[in-house]
């Protein structure tokens, strides 16, 4: 695979393609400019000269003889196009003559045609001397440039090398924070890279936590399985529907407690999000209508006094989890063909839900194995109070929220 270039490659690669552009551009508007200066002065020069031709009236002798009848002027001999005798040709003629690229043409007093033509050699080798001049100038202060530029860029991309060597460096092993100062988008970046590193730390603790405190809750419970198996397999008179009923039991108990921890930590990444403003009318609609089938299927009533909308400004998906789990411990372990009334105190923010317990439905959800020791260790973080009350055969749950924060229950179902 193609390795890719680097930052200053692709900025030196970009000035110098820009400069040599430009250059080209301004390079060629110069020497065509001079070029046609060029032409202009001699055809200046040309028509001196034929005006000459007639005032001094050296049309009279051979045309052949004009060139070298100038030398014999002495006001010619420092005349700034005298160099240009050389390439002179001088033709006298009756008929008008044809023009040429650089030629005078005029009328002599005698009715003849007087044509005065010289080359463009001279022209040609000046703009060419001039081009060459220019081009090596041009790669004289570019080369300077170049140089100073690929500097200037070393030293300024010098803090993002420092920052690519200090994150392989972390991959490996952890260090201290990179000292790599430049520019402000530099520091930006830097202060990123921490704070991505604090906060990978942080998870990579988390996890660690997890599985700290999850080998720590089944560690009682597998010891227990562990030592039924030994002596199911050493007693042979253990009752082989006794030993299957109890692992059960023991593997429920297990699984109970990684279900809790792990809806523990969901509940602690979600408060990563800050708090908003949730209607909670909207939320009670959309709890409702994932358990309607359980509802119906046990024939269950709601019965509410919910007359008004209140807002909760809570960590949204955490306060969530928890009313699920609520509600999902209360609807499973209601009895059926009975009323679930709910009770909302605006005034101190309090949800009173009163239920006639029964036995456990058939269907299995994840937060129903979420128990009350759970939903109360969350309290504290989320900010409400939970209390459940058994009295005959009727259940209360009460969840009071806090005074800064508002309580919209939900509707009637």
């Amino acid at each position: 695979m193609k390795r890719p270039k680097s930052l200053q490659q692709l900025v030196i690669s970009f000035f110098l393609l820009s400069s040599i552009v430009t250059f080209s551009l301004l390079g060629s508007y110069v020497v065509y400019r001079y070029h046609a200066e060029l032409k202009s002065n001699l055809r200046l020069s040309l028509k001196v000269l034929a005006e000459d031709v007639v005032r001094h009236r050296l049309y009279a002798n051979d045309a052949s003889s004009i060139r070298q009848n100038f030398h014999l002027i002495e006001a010619y001999h420092s005349a700034p196009f005298v160099a240009l005798f050389d390439d002179l040709t001088f033709d006298i003629g009756d008929s008008m003559p044809s023009a040429e690229e650089v030629s005078i043409i005029a009328v002599l007093p005698d009715g003849r045609y007087l044509k005065v033509h010289s080359n463009t050699l001279r022209i040609e080798q000046k703009t060419r001397d001039l081009a060459l001049h220019l081009a090596a100038v041009f790669g004289a202060i570019l080369l300077l440039f170049v140089l100073v530029f690929s500097l200037f860029l070393t030293r300024l991309l010098h803090p993002l090398r420092c920052l690519v060597r200090y994150c392989r460096m972390s991959a490996v092993d952890e260090q201290e924070s990179p000292v790599c100062s430049g520019s402000a988008e530099v520091n930006e970046l830097k202060n990123a890279i921490i704070d991505l590193q604090h906060a990978n730390r942080s998870l990579c603790r988390e996890k660690q936590n997890i599985f700290k405190e999850a080998a720590h809750e089944i560690k009682a419970p597998i010891a227990v399985l562990k030592a039924r198996l030994s002596l199911f397999s050493e007693d042979d008179t253990y009752p082989k529907m006794r030993f299957v009923g109890e692992s059960e039991a023991d593997i429920a108990t297990i699984s109970s407690k990684l279900k809790e921890l792990i809806f523990l930590k969901e509940i602690e990444w979600d408060m990563r999000e800050a708090r908003e403003d949730v209607p909670m009318q909207e939320q009670c609609r959309a709890m409702q209508q994932a358990f309607q089938p359980i509802l119906e299927k046990k024939g269950l009533t709601m019965v509410s006094n919910f007359e008004q909308d209140f807002t909760l400004r809570i960590h949204k998906a955490a306060m969530q989890k928890v009313m699920q789990a609520v509600f999902e411990n209360i609807f499973m372990h209601t009895k059926n063909h009975s009323v679930i009334r709910t009770t909302v105190d605006p005034a101190r923010r309090r949800l009173e839900i009163v239920n006639e317990v029964g036995s456990k439905s058939d269907e299995t959800l994840f937060s129903s194995h979420i128990g009350s020791r759970m939903i109360d260790r969350l309290s504290d973080k989320l900010g409400y109070r939970y209390e459940t009350r058994l009295h005959n055969g009727t259940f209360t749950t009460v969840i009071t929220f806090d005074a800064q924060e508002e309580q919209c229950p939900l509707e009637r179902g």
